[in-house]
């Protein structure tokens, strides 16, 4: 299940797509049965998360809070937060020439990816999908072809094609 708390007002039709990218990331880790929740925020309020979580005075575009460590044989029924910035996320959609839904989509994603127990190093600019390479990335691409096929049946544009790069999970 999913749940979407709206801080920030979306535009029409994101919460069709965000449902379907998440649902189908989820079925990807093979956590379907597991639920997430989806904060949709501005700048101004993920500033002030990540100043109080990870003492960095600056809005970023997605910030996950799991609710257990990887390894746990434990996995509760819920995952964890995702928080996204709308303005940040609608910068970087405007510098990709895509949409704020899809950049969401993406993030959302991205987001759940360390839900499950993934992490990268730090990307410089504006992430993961512009440029970043490597096999500790491999898995929040797949993550994100998952997303795309998903939406794709929705209809939304998808133009980025698979990699074939891998990855292991992170201990």
């Amino acid at each position: 299940m999913i749940d979407l708390v709206i801080q920030k007002k979306p535009p029409a039709g994101l919460r069709p797509v965000l449902r379907a990218a998440l649902t189908a990331t989820l079925h990807h880790f093979g956590v379907a049965d597991k639920e997430v929740t989806v904060v949709l925020v501005s700048d101004r309020a993920i500033r002030a998360l990540k100043l109080e979580h990870w003492g960095e005075d600056a809005a970023t575009d997605v910030l996950s809070f799991p609710t257990y460590e990887p390894g746990d044989p434990f996995v509760p029924p819920h995952l964890g937060d995702i928080i996204i910035s709308l303005d940040t996320a609608q910068r970087q959609a405007d510098a990709r020439g895509h949409t704020l839904t899809r950049e969401v989509a993406l993030l959302a994603s991205h987001g759940l990816t360390h839900l499950v127990g993934y992490d990268h190093p730090h990307a410089d600019g504006l992430g993961f999908e512009e440029g970043a390479q490597g096999a500790e990335w491999q898995v929040f691409h797949d993550a994100w072809q998952a997303a795309q096929v998903a939406l794709s049946e929705l209809g939304s544009p998808q133009p980025q094609p698979p990699t074939d790069r891998m990855a292991e999970p992170i201990p």
